[in-house]
């Protein structure tokens, strides 16, 4: 019996040992754990605890035209800040909310929802607002005592200082929100990303690598050391990379002032025809990207949607109208369906059944190819048309690169639509109908086509057969961007000239006269493009110049316009006469020269 007692007691001890063996040895784990790989978490949260950090942002990449003019830079500002542990209730918040209510001219209903939002115990401060004023300043500085957990700090700021010029270029920026938070761990609430344009598209390489920099402090949060001696960090910032772009200032002042002359809303393209740089891109209307440099009132971000004021109509794609002609024209010359030296009898109007193709004008006349483009008669197109079939118009429009993206390095480009019958079937599930190739040999009907490309094709016929990519960043830091493979077509140089005589006739005699300007042999098209569904014509224009060798070619639309000779002429026509100012000799003793 004592032996039986003996036993469960000893029994007893050993699992009591073994208890605190197993303790022990899973506390000397822990330990090990905490002190080896959680070595620096705790450190560095003591230094948290003692110390008070800065942000040191670092400055954006600078952005430049061709020429070394600014486009996009840095200001020093004052941000508000925010540390989030120091600020852990929601009446704390919600107090220190009702402060700053009352001292910043701000949206405050998401200054609310920013500082509600504050990740909780973050260590880190978080910018809430950027670019106070001097007098907000000042008041939050003398009212610091009713406001833990928030500070001031000087630190740079973007700045444009052409205020909207090339807006859609550069876009802006504004900071992070949840959504993107989730897809961009690598960022924190309070940060500074690009919206549209190359800010957005080129983000990553331009905002650098913030910087950081812990001093000690006592309990009131001000350093031991006023002179700083006790830093236990200081990490210097790293600046973004500065991007030179492709664009010329001058040219798109002279752009953007002459769109919004015409109180239309629309779109030009300016580019080398030979290496595809982007020389003026501008969108009517547009908007001054200084404004996002703080959060805005939801009246005033309402206000700037209703106006469509982010669309960059350059990359939206349009019904062409007669700036197709040329495709039209070559495809028939091409195929040999039409003779180079052959006339069309043109008049108000021709008919396909009972149905009635209607031209512009009432004129009628037995017009060569060159005359027919030159005046852009639909009858004459209309009877071309007849000849052909959608997938041969189609064939040449995609080599010419419709249907393709431009290679812009801009976001939101649209494809546009180069159909044929197969595509009618596909998306509007009827059969292609003859009526259809005569819309389309003018331009109209379901082909669609964006500023860029028809950049691109007048490109084409401008040099003779190479079709460069478009292109906006020539250098980032001292790496020089080097241009996008051209695509290339083969074509009779003949055929090609019917279509450049015929471009060349319309300046000088035809719907495009409006172009002509003394000093410069200028080539181009009107276009005015029926909207479906109203009244209304989109304005067109598409030039190159000079015609014995192109440097630049032009597009401009307006929407809505009207007759493209009236509307978008006088814009193209400012941008030649600023880009050739200085390139034009006057006439002198009989001579003149480019």
């Amino acid at each position: 019996m004592s032996t039986g007692n003996g036993n469960i007691k000893t029994f007893k001890i050993n699992i009591f040992q073994g208890t605190i063996y197993i303790l022990g040895f899973i506390l000397i784990i822990r330990l090990f754990y905490l002190q080896i790989f959680q070595y620096k978490s705790y450190i560095q949260r003591a230094q948290y605890a003692t110390s008070k950090i800065s942000i040191l942002t670092s400055p954006r990449g600078i952005i430049y035209d061709r020429n070394g003019n600014v486009l996009a830079t840095n200001k020093q500002s004052i941000s508000l800040i925010a540390y989030p542990n120091k600020l852990k209730t929601k009446e704390e918040r919600l107090y220190v909310f009702n402060i700053l209510s009352k001292i910043l001219n701000t949206n405050s209903e998401k200054l609310k929802q920013n500082i509600l939002k504050l990740p909780e115990n973050a260590p880190l401060p978080i910018r809430l607002i950027n670019n106070l004023s001097i007098k907000e300043s000042i008041s939050i500085v003398e009212k610091k005592h009713l406001l833990p957990g928030i500070t001031i700090q000087e630190e740079p700021s973007r700045f444009y200082p052409n205020n909207s010029l090339a807006s859609h270029v550069l876009g802006y920026i504004s900071q992070i929100d949840e959504e993107e938070l989730v897809k961009r761990p690598d960022r924190k609430l309070g940060d500074l990303v690009g919206r549209e344009g190359v800010e957005q598209l080129f983000d990553d390489i331009l905002r650098g690598k913030d910087g950081k920099k812990i001093v000690e402090v006592d309990r009131f949060g001000n350093p031991i050391d006023p002179k700083y001696k006790h830093a236990i960090i200081n990490i210097k910032p790293v600046p973004g990379k500065n991007i030179v772009l492709t664009l010329d200032i001058n040219l798109q002042k002279a752009a953007e002032k002459a769109l919004e002359e015409t109180m239309s809303t629309g779109t030009v393209i300016a580019a080398d025809p030979n290496t595809g740089e982007v020389l003026v891109l501008a969108s009517y209307p547009s908007y001054d990207p200084n404004i996002f440099t703080r959060p805005i009132s939801e009246t005033k971000w309402k206000e700037l949607l209703s106006k469509n004021v982010f669309l960059n109509r350059a990359l939206l794609a349009y019904v062409p109208g007669s700036i197709w002609k040329p495709i039209t024209l070559i495809t028939a010359l091409e195929s040999m369906v039409v003779k180079p030296t052959e006339r069309f009898n043109v008049s108000e109007a021709i008919y396909l059944g009972n149905t009635r193709f209607g031209d512009w004008t009432d004129k009628k006349g037995l017009f060569t190819l060159q005359e027919a483009l030159a005046w852009s008669r639909d009858t004459a197109f209309y009877q071309i048309g007849q000849r052909l079939t959608p997938e041969q118009i189609k064939n040449w429009g995609v080599k010419f690169t419709a249907g393709k993206k431009t290679g812009i390095e801009l976001l939101g480009e649209e494809k546009g639509i180069v159909p044929d019958k197969e595509w009618k079937k596909k998306n509007i599930g009827e059969p292609w109908y003859p009526g259809n190739t005569l819309h389309y040999a003018i331009g109209q009907g379901f082909v669609l086509l964006t500023p860029t490309q028809a950049a691109r094709i007048y490109s084409g016929i401008a040099n003779g057969g190479k079709i460069p990519k478009l292109q906006l960043i020539k250098k980032i830091n001292k790496y020089v961007k080097p241009y996008q493979q051209a695509e290339n077509f083969k074509l009779d140089p003949k055929i090609l000239n019917v279509v450049r005589e015929g471009l060349e006739l319309c300046i000088e005699k035809g719907t495009g006269s409006a172009l002509k300007t003394e000093g410069i042999k200028i080539a181009g098209k009107t276009g005015s493009a029926e909207v479906f569904g109203t009244n209304k014509t989109h304005g067109w224009f598409a030039a190159y110049a000079p015609t014995d060798n192109p440097k630049i070619v032009v597009v401009a639309l307006l929407e809505k316009g009207g007759h493209g000779g009236t509307v978008a002429a006088p814009v193209v026509k400012k941008i030649l006469e600023e880009y050739f100012k200085d390139r034009i000799v006057t006439q002198c003793n009989g001579l003149a020269s480019i």
